[in-house]
């Protein structure tokens, strides 16, 4: 590999390396440019710049983006990265990690362990009378004050098509009660459809 060579990074994990390295852009696997007892998951064929003014290309990068991460937590914790993260030269990259190394190990560990859940939040109004929207708010605000009560990590996502999302870090051996405790809540909230999503990498807690 050329120390000129830009690359394009998807996450950082801890040595030992996973036993199997996800395929990356060309149908090859990923690589791992290892610094100490850190490593970058990394791939030099994914042309990121020339496929800019692409948006079928781009949104094939954003899906090998997620799925690549995926693969690794499947098999250890990881720190992703953003979508759209490229180093410009293997020295920059080892540079990087070898100055800012210590404090990703630190979140990689704190990380350990835990996953995150999304919980999808959709309206299910049965009338279009304007009680039905004022209880539906209702009980949104007090869904939200019970999931920030209950859970310390917790981040607000994007409302999508009326569809609101909220982000939750636990450990993966909770996932049980937290199903439970959605399907409970799904009892109290009629006005709301409540789906859970998870585990999955640590995006917005990274």
């Amino acid at each position: 590999m050329a120390l000129s060579l830009a690359l394009y990074a998807f996450a950082f994990l801890e040595l030992p390396l996973p036993i199997c390295p996800p395929i990356g852009w060309r149908g090859v696997p990923i690589e791992f440019i290892e610094v100490g007892s850190l490593a970058a998951a990394v791939d030099y064929t994914l042309p990121w710049r020339i496929i800019q003014n692409d948006d079928e290309q781009v949104l094939q990068a954003a899906l090998l983006h997620d799925r690549v991460i995926c693969d690794l937590f499947r098999q250890q914790p990881v720190l992703p990265l953003q979508f759209g993260t490229v180093f410009v030269s293997l020295d920059g990259l080892s540079h990087h990690l070898g100055r800012h190394g210590e404090r990703y190990r630190e979140r990689i560990r704190n990380l350990t362990g835990m996953g995150e859940y999304t919980l999808k939040l959709a309206p299910q109004l049965l009338h279009s009378h304007e009680d039905d929207f004022e209880q539906t708010d209702l009980e949104l605000a007090r869904l939200q004050g019970q999931l920030k009560e209950r859970y310390s990590r917790i981040v607000d996502g994007s409302p999508q098509r009326g569809v609101e999302r909220v982000h939750l870090l636990i450990p993966v051996c909770e996932e049980s009660s937290l199903r439970q405790q959605v399907h409970d809540w799904q009892s109290e909230y009629r006005c709301w459809q409540l789906d859970i999503l998870g585990p999955l990498p640590p995006y917005h807690f990274a």
